[in-house]
């Protein structure tokens, strides 16, 4: 995880000849189970895996540096064996001439392609946007955007693109929701093609303040009610006991390299666990599984599209407000850490914040229940719990695992009524 440390030998590895900048852009350290590191070597992408040199992990056609880390540069990723092929211009437009044979700029045949990635979470899924023009002078004026999702199972494609069907399909034509066209499905590359859409993306709100601030989380929220609306397309179910379950395990699993730390995160996920029976019952029904702004895009004056539906599933509607205002803390936490931020600064994300919760309950006709509210601060406490341990597994050093799980004891608190 030191970029220092591993520049130069991802340099030996990869170029030997001329200098190289790395960085670090992501992580996944899992004591005991793996860790997985993401660099940036100039203008690659370069994903490491900690591996045993001696065991059967280890792939001999890929380099290996100190400490036994073995190089994958993308789009070369073990776990998603046909990324290379969706990465790849010429092969993404052979494969996709047939996919989208009726969207397709003047419906002709593609005759240019471009790829750009998106975004990349290594042993996952990569997202990938695409230009495809059509032949001819006429055609190659036209281009159509999309983007392209590959996932490391075939099977969480499949579902993927079954659930954004049925969710097109359902919705309530009266609603400010909508969802980014799901254009095809290509089993053989385990991947979804999405149209794209633009927008401006809720994020680009969160510094502001004042009426536009307190307006786009109002729009927000009133989209997410929409969609907790929805018929329950999903077969997936989430079941908040084993994920609780999975952050005890976690928790000691991290006391073993950094007892301090794991003892933090162990007694959040312990208090979780016995507070989980007092939590109200609450009704089940369609969930994003990932409701935070990055995920909404603002379009027009009134239209809100709601972004990757990859973790849809059924569950407690209360689980996406409260990772929602999760998020929300864990940007002005980290904000503040960074000296981003003013007191006047955070207080101002806290008031979007209630914006936001007052909205949503408003919108789901639910402005005075207490339970749906219980239930909101619970969750936003499981959100925080499950924030810390992939802060840690990102930066296992950084203050920021300490201050959400603070932040996850203020929800409890609250619940419970400690001033």
């Amino acid at each position: 995880m030191d970029a220092r440390a591993m520049g130069p030998r991802l340099e030996s590895a990869l170029a030997p000849v001329g200098s190289r900048t790395c960085h670090v852009i992501d992580a996944k350290y899992e004591p005991g189970v793996r860790c997985i590191v993401l660099y940036r070597a100039d203008d690659q992408v370069v994903r490491g895996d900690l591996i045993d040199e001696s065991s059967d992990d280890r792939d001999r056609l890929r380099p290996v540096v100190d400490p036994s880390v073995q190089l994958s540069c993308f789009p070369d990723d073990p776990d998603l064996p046909r990324l290379p092929d969706v990465a790849a211009p010429a092969t993404l437009r052979d494969i996709l001439r047939d996919a989208l044979r009726d969207v397709l700029p003047g419906r002709g045949p593609i005759g240019r392609c471009r790829v750009e990635l998106l975004r990349y979470r290594p042993a996952k899924r990569a997202t990938l946007a695409v230009e495809v023009r059509g032949r001819g002078d006429q055609l190659a004026r036209r281009a159509q955007r999309l983007v392209v999702k590959s996932y490391h199972d075939g099977h969480k494609a499949e579902a993927v693109a079954a659930e954004a069907v049925l969710l097109d399909a359902t919705i309530d034509p009266a609603a400010p929701l909508r969802f980014a066209p799901a254009r095809a499905h290509v089993p053989e590359l385990s991947s979804v093609v999405y149209e794209h859409v633009t927008g401006r993306h809720l994020d680009m709100v969160l510094g502001g303040r004042g009426a536009a601030a307190a307006g786009a989380m109002q729009r927000a929220a009133s989209a997410l009610a929409a969609f907790h609306r929805q018929p329950v397309v999903s077969r997936r179910a989430w079941d908040v006991i084993v994920e609780l379950d999975r952050f005890v395990a976690r928790s000691a699993r991290i006391t073993q390299v950094e007892r301090s730390t794991g003892g933090v995160l162990g007694d959040l996920a312990t208090r979780l666990v016995a507070t989980a029976p007092d939590v109200p019952a609450g009704v089940v029904g369609l969930v994003h599984g990932d409701g935070k702004p990055s995920q909404f895009l603002l379009r027009g004056e009134r239209e809100v599209v709601l972004l990757d539906l990859d973790s849809c599933g059924r569950a407690d509607p209360a689980t996406d407000v409260g990772t929602f205002l999760a998020t929300l803390r864990q940007r002005t936490v980290q904000d503040v850490l960074s000296q981003r931020t003013t007191a006047g600064g955070a207080q101002a994300r806290g008031a979007l914040a209630q914006v936001f919760l007052h909205a949503y309950l408003q919108a789901a006709g639910a402005a005075s229940d207490e339970d749906l509210r219980r239930r909101i601060s619970w969750y936003e406490a499981v959100a925080l719990e499950r924030k810390a341990l992939r802060a840690f597994a990102r930066a296992p050093r950084s203050p920021l695992t300490r201050a959400l799980v603070d932040n996850g004891h203020a929800c409890l608190d609250r619940l419970e009524g400690v001033r």
